[in-house]
This record gives C-alpha cells, structure tokens and sequence, in this order.
C-alpha cells in the first residue's frame, strides 16, 4: 500500500516540551516526529497499533533548526 507523500500536523507547544534553556527540547521534536509518523500510518492502513509480524521504521531523520520555538506557539 502506497504512503501518501504529505501528511501534516499543527502542534501547540505544551510548556512541557521547554528545557532549562527556555525553548522546545530537541528529544521532543523526535518524539513528535515518532508520534506523527505512526498518526500518518493510522490514517493510512486505519491500524493504530503494530502488530508481531508488520512495523514501520525509520531509516533518516533530519531536523534543521531555524529559530527556537517557545510555549503556546504552533509548529
């Protein structure tokens, strides 16, 4: 089953999310990336678990930070 190209998502940055530097951690940008991918997967194939024998993986991941993001933004 083919993946469509694009899938997005808004997210409101919960305070949460804000290390002692005062901006978004750089694991919660990973962790979001997780979450989304398998939200793409679910909205896909309508399965919201993996099963023993079918799973997904990352083989790349690439972040290129451009300006710091801060709580209550939208990313």
């Amino acid at each position: 089953m083919p993946l469509s190209p694009i899938y997005s998502k808004t997210i409101t940055i919960p305070q949460s999310a804000i290390d002692e530097n005062g901006h978004v951690n750089n694991v919660a940008y990973v962790q979001w990336m997780q979450d989304i991918a398998v939200e793409h997967y679910a909205s896909i194939c309508g399965i919201t678990s993996q099963g023993p024998y079918a799973t997904w993986i990352l083989r790349e991941h690439r972040i290129e930070y451009l300006l710091p993001a801060f709580a209550n933004e939208q990313i």
